[in-house]
């Protein structure tokens, strides 16, 4: 009875927790969980979850919220999902911002990162469109 109880607390928090996430922490949340999973396949309710939250910034992000979607533009990338998709029409809302950011996140690259292998090379790449 002690671990159906303990098991109903944890199906109840965890819904608590998705109610009060904003779609930044979720796509934070679902992010940070692929990429420490090193990249395994997402469950249908993450994809949709994500889906629903890069949506929903579609309308609502803000500058601040730009370089993390420059990573999980970059990064996050399983099977099917349209990621960059649904991070692009945010970035072309207002490219002086988007152009600021990538440029910040290029002049930040990470040790494994090179200017000739995909992603690095697809920031360069979204650089050049954001500019036109």
């Amino acid at each position: 009875m002690k671990k159906i109880l303990l098991f109903l607390w944890f199906v109840q928090s965890a819904l608590a927790q998705q109610q009060t996430e904003t779609p930044l922490q979720t796509v934070g949340r679902i992010h940070s969980a692929y990429i420490a999973q090193t990249e395994t396949a997402l469950a249908q309710e993450q994809r949709q979850q994500m889906q629903s939250a890069l949506e929903q910034l579609q309308q609502s992000a803000t500058t601040e919220d730009l370089p993390l979607l420059l990573n999980v533009w970059m990064y996050f990338d399983p099977t099917d999902f349209p990621t960059r998709e649904l991070i692009s029409p945010i970035l072309a809302k207002d490219r002086t911002a988007s152009l600021k950011a990538v440029n910040q996140r290029l002049a930040h690259k990470q040790k494994w990162e090179t200017e000739n292998e995909a992603p690095y090379s697809d920031l360069i790449y979204l650089k050049e469109q954001l500019s036109q």
